[in-house]
């Protein structure tokens, strides 16, 4: 049988949305480190210097946005698929 029941099908894309954010922030802090360094160094003349500390606050800063953004996205994708009947959408030729 080809239908899926609701629960299994938020839980899927939950899956796959928790997934890609953890990565997300994992590889955003990694590179972002580096890119603030590149910038500030690039941006840096004689008469102007910039600091290069990044505090820890901001790094957990940028995790809380992310995932309040993760929890908005899977609210509003809650709703979205409440409203998809599975069984017309297999039906559909497309």
């Amino acid at each position: 049988m080809l239908d899926f029941y609701d629960k299994e099908v938020l839980k899927y894309v939950y899956r796959e949305n928790i997934i890609l954010t953890i990565l997300g922030i994992i590889l955003g802090l990694f590179i972002g480190y580096f890119l603030n360094s590149f910038i500030i160094m690039t941006c840096e003349v004689d008469m102007v210097m910039f600091g290069r500390n990044i505090k820890f606050l901001s790094y957990i800063y940028s995790i809380v946005i992310t995932v309040i953004f993760t929890v908005f996205v899977n609210i509003l994708t809650h709703f979205a698929l409440k409203r998809i009947d599975m069984i017309e959408m297999l039906k559909s030729v497309e």
